[in-house]
Parts: structure tokens; C-alpha cells; sequence
């Protein structure tokens, strides 16, 4: 059913500086004006915030729309541009005194519009005191990937919007927004969030635009006795893959640890590369100063850990490259989504080597109860499968996450070794 152009939301698009809504859009736009609650899996650059902010824009004054995210920066970026508009946004997080905070939240409870914060300002009962007495409408969750991963995860608050949803005195519409699901994934975001009838709203997770190449690396030799490590054959491969880039757009290199980030950096900036880093151990200056540079075009070249990219938006990201096998498939897809998002022919390279796997296990089974650890190490297993498949590596994201498999994308490295 495609969304009735009228003068009203016409107007508010205009606002927004968008001229027309895109297709993937039209059907989970549709339900959230008819206030139903929605569960929307759209791919990175799909157009996920607009779900939120067009009817906010399009609301009555004085009703009030939670955007509940992890992350400080889209918070912060999504807010100044919203002001810059003329709509009335806030973030209300630990970084305003107390006296800023109490004043934010009193402004945006009485008076409306887009209030964004992070799930662990519900555990505060001022904030939930006066959310509960506010004109709540509206409940946007993004990164709702992390839902099914709340109760054994860094970020527990997220298992916990639910009985805030629970408690207050009139239910608001809800709406849940990832890049990356599974059929699981969906059902367990529903019970957290109590949205059981909610509608589901799946963009394809392919991206035409997007060649996936996965490369496996070897030591050259007798590490110890003269011989090439695999962090030397990893670098070295990493900067061919460089070497054809032809300096249109940005690079982001993904490493697994720290010190790899360190390490690699290092390496590039020796070799003259217009190169900075990013990982949470760095102050927030200096992260800051990183992603503005990087965003300006200055230092086209990241190396990060997967720390950086959630909320970036760069349109021109040429080149991913992992420098390392990820943690799960769901985060290699997250971070490879952060390349071409204009649309543009971009390339998404992988490099691992066979102790890669082991690494990760170790990591994986540090923390959490069985079930926890075993939820994430099929979420690695599947990252296994997809290096160790010689299938079309679409088809095989797309049966993890649940879709029907495409015909194969003929551009992918898997299916161009069967070409040749």
C-alpha cells in the first residue's frame, strides 16, 4: 500500500530536506501513521531514522518521541542537525550537570518533541518519574540487535525497556529498528519489548553495489627463524588491497583487538597512508578528533575496532577491509553495510587466518552463563561457515538471516572463482 502524498506530509518531508521517501520505507511508514507497532529490519543506509523523525516532525505539539540508542555520537549528530531544521530535539545523557539534565528534561516532558537517550537513563527514577507524566507517544529502539543480547551483554539496560514500556500508565507506539536480525533474533525482540503483535517489515539485506572477497593468510615461513609472521602477511595484504584504491571516497579497516589497531596503524602511517585510529580505550578527545578528521576527508584511511562506524554517516565509503576475522557474522554484515551507502560500486574484503577462530572462542567464552556464550558462539560458527563455503557469499548471509536466498550475485568471490 504505498502512503497518500497530501500537503501535511509533503510539508514535513520538505523540513526534513528529503524529497521523497523510498521505496523500503513506504510499507513500515504506512503502519507507524496508522499506530501500529513495528519491528523494521532495513539494511545500513536503508533509511531507518526517518521512520522516527517524519511523523515527529508531523506530530501535534507537545507529544513527546523517545529515541532510545547506545550510541552518544548518532545521538548528538541526529539532534544538531534535527535543531538545525527547526525541530525541537534533545539528548538528555551523563553528560550535562545536573541542573542541565533537570532542565532538558523538564523542557522536553512539557513541551514535546525528539528525546534521545540511552536505555541506562530509564533506570534513573527522575527520568522515569517524568516520563511517566509526560505526553509519551511514541518509543523508537534502535540498534534492537542488542535486545537478544541484553541480559548476558555489555549493555543490560536494553533488557530492561520493556517493564519501563510496562509501567507507564498508557502504552506508547513502539518501534524497533536493526540492520541485522535473525528469525530468533525477531521473536526474542518481541518478548523483551512485549510488542507481540507487532508488524515485521524485512529490507533484503543484499546490496548489489557491495563485492564481498574473502582471503585467507598464511605465515610465510619459520616465523621465529626469519620467516614472515601472519601479522606481517596481514599487513602486507592489507596494503595491496590499498594500493587499489584509487583515493575516491574513504577506507575503514576493521582489526579484532586494540593492539592490532595500534600496530597496524603504525605500519601505514611509515608507509606514508593518510591513516587514523579509533577504539573505546582512547579518550573521548581524541576518538572525537579521529572521526572529524576522517569524516572531513583529512584522514581518509581508519583503522578501528568495531568501536567505530554505528550512526557514522559517510556516504562514501569505497573500501571495508577486515583486518581479522569479526566476532559474529551479524557484526560482519553490520560493518561491511557501513560501504557504498550512496550507492556506489564499493568493495568489502576479509582477511583471516585459521587461529582467527580460536582467538575468538577464547574471547567469546570469557563472560556469561552457558546459554550466553553458546548464543555467541553460533553467531561466530556462522562467520565459519561463510568463510568456509564455496557458495555465493550473498546467499549464504541471506539463509542466515532468515530470507529466502537470491539467485547468486555473480560478482561476489565465490561466484567469480566458478566464472573463471
Amino acid at each position: 500500500m504505498s502512503i497518500t502524498i497530501n500537503e501535511h506530509l509533503t510539508e514535513a518531508l520538505k523540513k526534513l530536506g528529503i524529497a521523497n521517501l523510498r521505496l523500503q520505507q513506504e510499507a513500515p511508514m504506512q503502519a507507524i501513521f496508522d499506530g501500529k507497532d513495528a519491528i523494521v529490519l532495513m539494511p545500513t543506509a536503508g533509511g531507518k531514522s526517518l521512520l522516527y523523525q517524519l511523523p515527529a516532525v508531523m506530530d501535534d505539539t507537545g507529544k513527546l518521541i523517545l529515541v532510545i540508542s547506545p550510541l552518544k555520537a548518532l545521538q548528538l549528530d541526529q539532534v544538531e542537525s534535527l535543531r538545525s531544521k527547526g525541530i525541537r530535539a534533545a539528548v538528555l545523557n551523563s553528560d550535562l550537570s545536573a541542573a542541565e539534565h533537570r532542565d532538558v528534561l523538564e523542557d522536553m516532558t512539557e513541551h514535546g518533541g525528539l528525546l534521545y537517550l540511552a536505555p541506562e537513563q530509564l533506570q534513573n527514577m527522575a527520568v522515569a518519574d517524568a516520563l511517566r507524566t509526560a505526553n509519551l507517544t511514541r518509543i523508537a529502539v534502535d540498534e534492537a540487535h542488542t535486545l537478544p543480547q541484553a541480559k548476558d551483554d555489555f549493555r543490560k539496560a536494553y533488557g530492561k525497556i520493556g517493564s519501563f514500556i510496562d509501567s507507564l500508565p498508557r502504552h506508547p507506539q513502539v518501534i524497533a529498528l536493526t540492520a541485522t536480525a535473525t528469525r530468533k533474533d525477531v521473536d526474542r525482540i518481541r518478548k523483551s519489548l512485549n510488542i507481540d503483535n507487532a508488524s515485521l517489515f524485512r529490507t533484503p539485506m543484499r546490496r548489489d553495489n557491495l563485492r564481498l572477497y574473502i582471503k585467507r593468510i598464511e605465515a610465510g615461513g619459520k616465523t621465529r627463524k626469519g620467516g614472515q609472521s601472519i601479522e606481517h602477511t596481514l599487513f602486507q595484504s592489507v596494503e595491496r588491497e590499498l594500493s587499489k584504491w584509487d583515493k575516491d571516497g574513504t577506507v575503514i579497516i576493521y582489526c579484532p583487538t586494540v593492539k592490532l589497531v595500534k600496530r597496524l596503524c603504525k605500519w601505514l602511517k611509515a608507509r606514508d597512508y593518510p591513516v587514523g585510529k579509533y577504539h573505546g580505550k582512547m579518550k573521548h578527545a581524541k576518538r572525537k578528533a579521529a572521526q572529524a578528521a576522517f569524516m572531513s576527508g583529512k584522514k581518509p584511511i581508519m583503522v578501528a575496532t568495531n568501536a567505530f562506524g554505528l550512526g557514522i554517516d559517510k556516504p562514501d565509503v569505497r573500501l571495508v577491509i577486515h583486518a581479522g576475522l569479526p566476532l559474529s557474522m551479524d557484526g560482519y554484515v553490520q560493518e561491511i553495510g557501513r560501504a557504498g551507502r550512496d550507492g556506489k560500486k564499493s568493495r568489502c574484503v576479509l582477511f583471516y587466518a585459521k587461529p582467527d577462530f580460536d582467538r575468538n572462542r577464547r574471547i567469546l567464552s570469557r563472560s556469561g552463563g552457558r546459554k550466553a556464550v553458546a548464543r555467541r558462539l553460533k553467531r561466530l560458527h556462522a562467520l565459519h561457515d561463510l568463510v568456509d563455503s564455496k557458495k555465493c557469499l550473498w546467499r549464504v548471509i541471506e539463509k542466515y538471516f532468515g530470507e529466502k536466498p537470491q539467485k547468486k550475485c555473480e560478482k561476489c568471490c565465490r561466484c567469480r572463482q566458478k566464472s573463471v
